[in-house]
């Protein structure tokens, strides 16, 4: 099952926005145990995607650096709601 998660992640992230990536992977946090796909996803993103952002210092990985957050928020949350 997770398997099967991550290729369809792993194709949506060739396939669809970052957007939309992101808020699936969101949700697959909540299925899953310990979803760390969701770096390997937004790193891959990154390294496929990603431009120099003068905003953000010329710092390419805001996808990656980004993901963390969103794990550590996903990861409170989730706390909170004993998934």
């Amino acid at each position: 099952m997770r398997a099967i998660a991550d290729f369809l992640l792993i194709t949506a992230a060739f396939l669809l926005p970052w957007w939309v990536v992101l808020l699936c992977a969101a949700a697959l946090f909540f299925v899953f145990e310990r979803f760390f796909e969701l770096f390997l996803v937004a790193f891959l993103m990154d390294l496929l995607f990603a431009v120099p952002l003068p905003r953000f210092g010329r710092f390419e990985f805001v996808l990656s650096f980004g993901s963390v957050f969103l794990y550590l928020i996903l990861n409170a949350i989730k706390k909170k709601m004993r998934i």
